[in-house]
């Protein structure tokens, strides 16, 4: 059966002024360039500034701007970023103790046989 066909010839052929004309009649087959205006949704716009604005508290709470208390005296006690400026001589001292009488109890647990 495939004896029948000629192997020099090429059976598939392109009709007369197929390529003439082509772009244009692509062109006219394709649908209109439809325009539409991005919309970009309120969470994009506001979440940088909310990043921004939560990194900044995130400073000003770390360096103590906000931590403000009363101590027992009824003065104000400013906490710094370094530890707690205290109004008292006695509330620093008993806090020593505290921290003393800690750290023997610790050491007494931890290395007694």
């Amino acid at each position: 059966m495939l004896e029948k066909f000629d192997k020099n010839s090429n059976p598939f052929k392109v009709p007369e002024n197929y390529f003439e004309n082509f772009n244009a009649e692509i062109m006219t087959k394709l649908p209109a360039k439809e325009t539409q205006k991005k919309v970009i949704p309120m969470w994009k716009k506001v979440f940088p500034w909310t990043a921004v604005a939560a990194a900044l508290f995130g400073v000003l709470f770390m360096t103590g701007v906000f931590r403000q208390g009363t101590g027992t005296t009824g003065q104000t006690n400013i906490y710094l970023s370094s530890g707690i400026a205290s109004n008292s001589v006695e509330e620093d001292y008993f806090l020593f103790l505290e921290d003393e009488v800690s750290d023997a109890y610790y050491k007494e647990i931890m290395f007694s046989n």
